[in-house]
């Protein structure tokens, strides 16, 4: 089971982010934001550990690499916690922003 460890709020959206894996892109629903990553759930599992490249459906799109840090099953559906591991100063910028709107 998932052990509780983030230390900030997290905020709720209905914004997509599309993954790529270096085999596949897909489009996903984020389902909770926060400073260090985002939650999405998912009809397909990833394995923990697995880099991803994301393209963060915003105002303005926000790319970044993130890795899977959990995944839970939820249902005939996964959650998947995706820690962010690259985001340069204009992404980040971008993603604050969109904390603080939600």
């Amino acid at each position: 089971m998932h052990d509780e460890k983030r230390g900030s709020d997290r905020g709720y959206t209905m914004l997509y982010v599309t993954l790529f894996d270096g085999g596949q892109f897909r489009k996903e629903l984020i389902q909770d934001t926060g400073p260090g990553g985002l939650m999405i759930k998912s009809s397909q599992p990833c394995d923990v550990g697995t880099l991803l490249g994301l393209v963060i459906h915003a105002h303005v799109p926000i790319r970044a690499m993130g890795a899977v840090a959990w995944v839970k099953k939820d249902g005939d559906m996964y959650k998947i916690g995706i820690e962010f591991k690259e985001l340069n100063a204009d992404a980040r910028a971008g993603w604050v922003d969109l904390l603080n709107r939600s």
